[in-house]
């Protein structure tokens, strides 16, 4: 009887862990398809997904979050969320994307701390 009820606990644990293993898994932003990226990243739909494919496929891989963030509609907020799971691979700088808060670009921080005078400095969306 213990037994039996042991096998239905490990089967229920495992049932319930199941979609946070599998969103812990390292998704490698300059290989990934669309809908891995789409299944993998929090708050990444087809769509955005899919504009991450052709940015790559348009400027080649992706070296850091600052690369990243420049595909419309995604913003630092959105790679911070994922900044767990976001891998940029052998074509970036680093393997992955710092555990911490994702900072800021220096033109960012510059229109950020004067008040955005420059006019050549866009923002990213979402931010």
């Amino acid at each position: 009887m213990f037994k039996s009820i042991r096998q239905s606990l490990a089967v229920v644990v495992i049932t319930l862990s199941a979609p946070f293993i599998h969103a812990a898994q390292l998704v490698n932003i300059n290989t990934a398809d669309a809908v891995t990226i789409a299944e993998s990243l929090n708050g990444i739909g087809a769509t955005k997904a899919k504009a991450i494919i052709e940015y790559r496929e348009l400027h080649g891989d992706f070296r850091s979050a600052d690369d990243l963030v420049k595909v419309k509609g995604i913003g630092f907020k959105l790679v911070d969320r994922n900044s767990d799971v976001i891998s940029f691979g052998d074509g970036g700088v680093s393997n992955s994307v710092s555990t911490g808060a994702v900072t800021a670009t220096p033109s960012i921080k510059k229109a950020l701390t004067t008040g955005g005078n420059d006019s050549s400095i866009v923002l990213p969306a979402g931010n």
